[in-house]
Order: C-alpha cells, then structure tokens, then sequence
C-alpha cells in the first residue's frame, strides 16, 4: 500500500464553516439589536435635549425674579404697577421670552406664566411661582417641558425709599 494522501480519498466530504441561512440569520438578530441601540440613543439624546432647554429654562426663571428684585419696593408700595406693561416692558426683554398671559402672539421659545390663585397681577405680593415653559413636541410627557421656581422677595420697609 502506498503511503501519502491516498487514505483521505475514501472519507465522505465533510462540510465544515456556516451555511448560508446561518450566516443570514445572525445578520438580521444583529441588526434587530443594533436597530434597539438607535433607538435608545434616539431617546437619550432627545432627554438631552431637554434638560437644555429645563436649564436655560431655569436661567429665564431667576432672571425674571431678578429683575422683579430690582423693583420690589416700588412694586411693594404700588408707585409702580405689576401690569402687562411692566411684564413686557421689563421681564421679557430677553430676545426668546413672551409672556402666556398677553394677547401677543409670538414666535418666541419660552412662555413666562403665573399661578392663577397666586398671580402678583391683582396685588403684588412677595411670595409667588414664576413657571417658564417651552415646546418640545418630540416628548412624550409634555409636563417635562415646564419649570417653576418659587420665587420670594423682601418686604418693603422704610428703607425702601432711601
């Protein structure tokens, strides 16, 4: 008998490696979990988003309280008014802040509201809600796209007018 190759010519053919369906069907369970991790970023980036617009939303918030701080005694004292003019004339003066309350419509991002049953629009009072909200239609939970801060103020005294 000779020696060499010849004993692997009476072995059957063994296929070995992965058929073509296999090959396939790993593809499409990969794409399915890839397809999830999109849509997982898609969702992480739109809460970025979001807390972008809650934080400058913040900002907004306590600039509007800033600016009431600078005339709280005459708004305490009643020589200056807490009307629509002095909401539009003083605190959305920032180029995308409206006030919800005026007939205005506008085209800007952030709404500065009241609290209804604690509005400073009767009778300016030192203790009330500012609430900023803004549009973001991508969430699904619209009550994510507001913020109120509480905002509180000194009381006039007689050193107001000094």
């Amino acid at each position: 008998m000779k020696k060499g190759f010849s004993h692997l010519k009476n072995k059957p053919n063994k296929q070995t490696g992965f058929s073509l369906l296999e090959v396939i069907i790993a593809l499409v369970i990969s794409n399915i979990a890839l397809l999830g991790l999109v849509a997982g970023q898609l969702k992480s980036l739109q809460y970025i988003n979001n807390n972008f617009q809650y934080t400058v939303s913040i900002i907004h918030a306590k600039n509007v309280a800033e600016r009431i701080l600078i005339d709280v005694c005459e708004l305490s004292n009643g020589t200056q008014v807490f009307d629509l003019n002095y909401i539009e004339s003083n605190l959305t003066t920032d180029s995308d802040l409206d006030y919800n309350g005026s007939a205005i419509t506008s085209n800007k991002h952030y709404q500065l509201g009241w609290d209804e049953l604690n509005s400073p629009m009767d009778e300016f009072t030192t203790q009330f809600p500012i609430f900023i909200s803004w549009t973001d239609l991508r969430m699904d939970d619209l009550d994510l796209n507001k913020v109120v801060i509480m905002a509180s103020f000194p009381t006039a005294d007689a050193n107001c007018n000094e």
